[in-house]
This record gives C-alpha cells, structure tokens and sequence, in this order.
C-alpha cells in the first residue's frame, strides 16, 4: 500500500520543468466515464472526491486513491500529488468542468473506492461513547452535515441505517466537510439490527422527538450514548418505541426543528466534546 502524505501543502515554490502525458480530452476515456458513473449512482463501487480539501482529507484518512484527475491548467498540484505517490491524471479543465459535481469546478477530483466498512463491535468504546444512529434521512446534504456535527460534538462513530442517503454520496461528502472519511462508519440493515448490536454494546438508544420526550435540559447523558435521529416520517415509531426519548422546547408557531439544528443541539448537551477540550 502507498502511502500518502499526510497534508498537502499548497507550496508556491517554483515548479521546475518537465514533460507531462498528454491530458485527457475525450469524454469517452474510462476516467472520464468511471466518475460520470459514480455521480450518477450508475456505479455504487466508488466514491469521487471534488476539491483541495476532500482530497487531503481523504489522503490523511489514509484512503486509497485509483486516481486523481487534475485539471491542466494546475499543473503545480499535480505534481504535489505525485511526489505524495498518488496516481495522477492530466485533464483538460474544460472537460473536467463539464463532468463536476459542482457549479465551479475546482480542478481537481479524485476517484477511490469505498472507505472500509466498520463494524461497532470492532470500535474502541470508553464508558461514555457518544454515537449518532441516523436512520430515514434521504437527503445526503442533511447526512455530511449530521456527520459534521456528530465529529464536532465529541461523537466516536456514525451509525447509518440502510435505505436513506449514502454516507458516499459526493453530496454527503462535501456536506460533511471530510467528517464521513474521519469517523467510522457502520452501516446497518435495519433500525432493530442497528438497536440489538449497540445494546449488546451497553449503549442507552435516545431518540430525537419532537414532542413528548423528557426535555433536553434535565436529561441524563450519562454512560454510553445511542442519539437516534431522523425525519418525522422516516422511521416506523414502532421501530422506536422502546427507545429513551428526549425533545428540544420550542417557543412560539414553530412545529419542529430541522434534523440537523436538532442533532446538532442534542449532540452538544451530551457534552462529549468537553473531554476533547482538557
């Protein structure tokens, strides 16, 4: 296995001359073809990776690359990548921009395949784990975003049960800020799959409600943690119905919070991310 540098520097050192393969310029190349399939969920056995940042952040998780396409007109961070012992290719930026993700390509995208999976009884617990168990949500926006909260918040993993968003979706990627390649993830079959494993883990399961839970300033975070969140409509209640409950007060017209505000203010009051502090 190659390894990678940790971080990618970004130098503005002079870059000295050298011959380069001719950059990629048919949309017909597999490369080209590879990605397009990969964002279009045609091809469920790879993630891409646009940006400076998801691509490092991908190289210091230690994930192995097939490949990055950097756009020609960046021949500098082509080289930084290939002296870091990533395979590289040349392509042409306007090819390259046709066939992003985003509205502006940044002239990089790096294709891999997916990070191993996890399993939660291979983690390393401490008596008070926080975990997300995120179960229903489709949009893969909402589930980077979730993973990003759950990191900052002091959380050890993520679990995600099937049938919602992709923690690869490149939309979840970019979402989770490189979160999703830093925290494990475990992917579950089902909420009663995901529930009986991290019981026999000795986790208390909390479900996120709306209404009807115990409020979230006088409820007890302590021991290992289970938060269980997702859309009002994406989880059969009977699913949850053994769980703990906990709800955020509202004031005035408002009916609900959207998940991620939610999660986010539940993850915090576990106070997990206190310990990262000292």
């Amino acid at each position: 296995m190659v390894e990678h540098a940790a971080t990618m520097s970004h130098r503005q050192e002079p870059v000295p001359e050298r011959r380069t393969a001719e950059p990629i310029r048919s949309a017909q190349h597999p490369w080209v073809k590879r990605m397009g399939a990969i964002l279009s969920g045609a091809e469920r056995d790879g993630i891409v990776l646009e940006g400076d940042r998801l691509v490092d952040d991908a190289l210091r998780s230690g994930l192995q690359l097939e490949v990055a396409l950097v756009s020609d007109e960046r021949e500098q961070r082509a080289r930084e990548l290939e002296s870091a012992g990533v395979p590289v290719q040349r392509i042409a930026a306007e090819l390259l921009a046709r066939k992003s993700a985003l509205r502006t390509s940044p002239g990089i995208a790096a294709i891999a395949g997916p990070p191993r999976a996890h399993a939660l009884a291979d983690l390393r617990l401490d008596a008070n784990a926080l975990v997300l168990a995120v179960a229903g949500v489709a949009d893969p926006g909402n589930l980077g975003a979730l993973a990003r909260a759950a990191e900052a918040a002091g959380a050890c993993a993520v679990v995600v049960v099937a049938g919602g968003a992709s923690p690869w979706n490149d939309k979840a990627l970019r979402g989770s800020m490189g979160s999703l390649l830093r925290l494990p993830v475990c992917t579950l079959a089902s909420v009663e799959e995901a529930a009986q494993a991290l019981r026999a883990l000795e986790f208390r399961l909390v479900a996120a409600a709306t209404r009807a839970g115990v409020d979230v300033a006088r409820f007890d975070w302590s021991g290992r943690i289970a938060l269980w969140v997702g859309p009002e409509t994406g989880v059969d209640p009977r699913a949850l119905a053994s769980f703990e409950r906990v709800s955020i007060p509202m004031a005035g017209a408002a009916e609900s919070l959207n998940v991620t505000v939610a999660a986010a203010l539940l993850l915090f009051a576990a106070g997990r991310n206190r310990s990262e502090r000292r």
